[in-house]
């Protein structure tokens, strides 16, 4: 009997395969539950991103202004901004044009009340992209899924909810944090508060810290693989004040001087970052690579400041000398190299 009923399945399995052929062969899609799995095949947004002339970042009360200029690249609230700010914008653009939603969310798909929920109303930060002749496209974005690893977002106007990467609203918020930071002389391009992993290069030895899932810093220590639903780090609590203390102290840490716009081999050589003395990496929560690199270099010649050379921005600067006792406290409070 049983061998019967597995023949029978085989059977079943078979035909309902020839069916799903048959109808790929016939639509040329694969067949789907729509409208809920229903995809974009390109990004939200149709407009080519060099046709944006105009971005308009507006959250809590307070606007940024992001405008193209053939020379600098992007100014913010009509300053020049450097190429971080420049690379962030680009990036997210290319993004809105180029990155299919995860999912989408017809108006037939929620209620009016879940708007709210989604963070979209009112949304959490609003963008408003201008063309030269004048066309505005509004996107207002909200709250992160509950698996954290998407966004919802609307084109303000239309009915549809987009699942985006949340990638794309972080490219965002990056260019505008690093614009108003740049603008007040900072040493850190991108505030703590962005920021989810640090590592210092110290003595020829790596050290990370990074955030647990309530936000918290600890010591990241050991070599191991993370999996879906495996081991979770812990901050310390005895250890987390301190941890804060020390990059609470370098996000405030101001710049002194600026020594060099897109210093040569020579100027960093003459301010001992041939060999940095340390070097600080920043990383947001979705960024793969850095989106801060910090070298410090020797004592200045005019005081106890430090030589340092900010990358994203490409400055050689001097800072206060109290910056290399920050992260040597850090990596006294490490103990032993990631």
């Amino acid at each position: 009997m049983s061998r019967a009923f597995a023949n029978s399945l085989g059977i079943l399995a078979a035909g309902t395969m020839a069916v799903l052929i048959g109808v790929i062969a016939v639509t040329g899609r694969w067949p789907v539950d729509a409208p809920r799995t229903r995809l974009e095949p390109g990004g939200i947004l149709s407009i080519p991103p060099e046709r944006i002339a105009l971005a308009e970042f507006s959250n809590g009360g307070q606007q940024d202004l992001f405008r193209r200029d053939t020379r600098e690249g992007w100014l913010a609230n009509g300053a020049p901004t450097g190429p971080a700010v420049t690379n962030h914008i680009d990036t997210a653009l290319r993004l809105l044009t180029n990155s299919a939603p995860r999912r989408v969310l017809s108006a037939s798909e929620y209620g009016p009340h879940r708007l709210a929920e989604y963070g979209l109303d009112p949304p959490r930060f609003v963008l408003a992209l201008s063309e030269p002749d004048g066309h505005v496209t509004r996107l207002g974005f909200g709250e992160a899924t509950p698996a954290q690893n998407a966004q919802y977002v609307r084109i303000i106007g239309r009915p549809e909810v987009y699942l985006l990467p949340r990638d794309v609203g972080e490219e965002w918020r990056l260019a505008r944090d690093i614009a108003e930071r740049t603008a007040a002389d900072l040493l850190l391009p991108v505030s703590i508060e962005e920021v989810w992993a640090v590592e210092i290069i110290s003595g020829g030895a790596l050290y990370r810290f990074e955030r647990d899932p309530a936000g918290l810093w600890f010591h990241h220590t050991g070599q191991h693989v993370h999996t879906p639903g495996g081991f979770v780090h812990y901050a310390d609590p005895a250890l987390v004040p301190l941890i804060e203390a020390e990059l609470g102290a370098l996000d405030r840490s101001p710049v002194r001087r600026i020594v060099a716009r897109r210093p040569d081999t020579a100027a960093l050589t003459g301010s001992g970052l041939e060999h940095p003395t340390a070097i600080l990496l920043l990383y947001s929560r979705d960024s793969a690579g850095p989106v801060a690199r910090i070298e410090l270099g020797s004592t200045a010649t005019d005081g106890s400041d430090r030589y340092v050379r900010i990358q994203q921005n490409d400055v050689l600067a001097t800072v206060p000398g109290d910056v290399l006792r920050n992260i040597a406290k850090l990596v006294q409070l490490a103990g032993t190299p990631s």
